[in-house]
């Protein structure tokens, strides 16, 4: 039996707390996530304000050949969290934090990037506006680096006309396209994914968290951006917290089948002090329930790639009065159960093609548990997990 949303699910400081996406983003560019109840996807609340697109959903079994089944051997390519577009960094803290992650082995990095921070205004989007020049910049060093960049796009900016704060959709999908599809643009080559919207099915990114609702969203920025000239930039399906199978249906139900070019999920497994294939996976906050979403994927005929755009383990020590989804693990626990996790998806789940760790660095805005997270100290000292991601990947 199923424990109640309540029971199950933890209310999130560290997403929320990251907002936008890190301590400081600035302009409200905040994005957040979290685990069983809200794990971290991240965006502090104190923030200032090639797949083919394919339309259709059953790839032949050409998407199955031996160099794909060699890249399945291999395992998904690793990327990161990265909260680069954080007003809470130095220029020369990214610098150093990207440069980390490439020797690492990362070969992508997550950046939550804010629509009201790039369109504070309605009508046309300013190229030489402090939010685009930002961005320009942080995807830039990126970029340079060798670094390919999936940007999550969301908070809706005022003008929009959303209900209830830039957390919720605008009056209009079509303006959110419209600017999606001006970005995919503006950062083509260097922004080789888009992912609509963090962790859609969680009241603490969306209000109301309704699949109908984002179905229209996710279709409009689908739309818009294959008419666009970046039409080949793949659109990626919002990581949902957790394997969240029912709402994924539910949006599929809605429509949104047609409507990207990625699955993406947020597997964190709780409780949080348990590594990645405890538990049966029949729950959706298990890492392992990654298989009932591709079951119903198969059942909607689609056999898409699906992405891991967050997941982890938080190191700290626990009081003893904690929630499942906020348990600690020790620095080497963190280590093992992530690479355990690398190596599940790379025997057991091979549809998973990328798989984004959260997060660069420790946190030094938000609790303990969302603290905890990180490859790096919060003054970018590799922990054991990145040691050993860093083993794995050369492997």
């Amino acid at each position: 039996m199923r424990p109640s949303p309540a029971a199950s699910r933890p209310r999130a400081t560290h997403r929320l707390a990251a907002a936008v996406l890190g301590v400081g983003l600035l302009a409200g560019g905040l994005p957040a996530t979290a685990g069983p109840a809200p794990l971290p996807t991240s965006v502090p609340a104190s923030v200032p304000t090639q797949f083919s697109s394919a339309s259709t959903v059953s790839p032949t079994a050409a998407s199955y050949d031996a160099p794909q089944r060699r890249r399945e051997a291999r395992g998904p390519e690793v990327g990161v969290q990265f909260h680069g577009l954080w007003t809470s960094y130095t220029d020369a803290e990214r610098a150093t934090a990207l440069d980390r992650l490439v020797d690492m082995g990362a070969g992508w990095v997550r950046l939550d990037m804010s629509w009201s921070m790039i369109q504070p205004e309605r009508g046309r989007i300013d190229p030489q506006g402090w939010g685009v020049r930002f961005v320009d910049r942080v995807v830039t060093m990126a970029s340079d680096r060798g670094l390919k960049v999936l940007a999550t796009f969301w908070l809706t900016p005022d003008w929009a006309g959303p209900e209830a704060g830039s957390r919720s959709l605008p009056a209009d999908p079509r303006d959110y396209a419209k600017a999606l599809a001006w970005a995919a643009e503006r950062w083509r080559g260097q922004v080789r994914a888009w992912e609509v919207w963090n962790e859609p099915n969680s009241e603490d990114f969306l209000a109301g968290a309704d699949p109908a609702a984002y179905a229209d969203l996710l279709c409009a920025a689908h739309d818009a951006v294959q008419a666009s000239a970046a039409g080949a930039t793949p659109v990626v399906f919002g990581g949902t917290m957790h394997n969240d199978s029912d709402w994924i249906e539910a949006a599929y139900e809605a429509g949104a089948g047609s409507c990207f070019d990625v699955m993406a999920t947020h597997p964190y497994q709780s409780p949080s002090d348990t590594g990645p294939m405890s538990g049966s996976g029949e729950a959706e906050w298990e890492f392992s329930h990654l298989a009932q979403v591709r079951e119903l994927m198969r059942r909607h005929g689609d056999r898409r790639p699906v992405w891991v755009t967050e997941f982890g383990w938080s190191s700290h020590r626990d009081r003893g009065d904690e929630q499942p989804w906020e348990r600690g693990v020790s620095k080497r626990q963190q280590a093992t159960f992530t690479v355990a996790a690398l190596e599940a998806l790379r025997t057991r789940f091979p549809f998973v093609r990328k798989a984004f760790l959260y997060n660069e660095r420790a946190r030094t805005d938000a609790g303990r548990h969302m603290k905890g997270y990180g490859l790096m100290t919060h003054a970018l000292r590799p922990k054991p997990v990145y040691r050993a991601v860093q083993e794995w990947v050369r492997r």
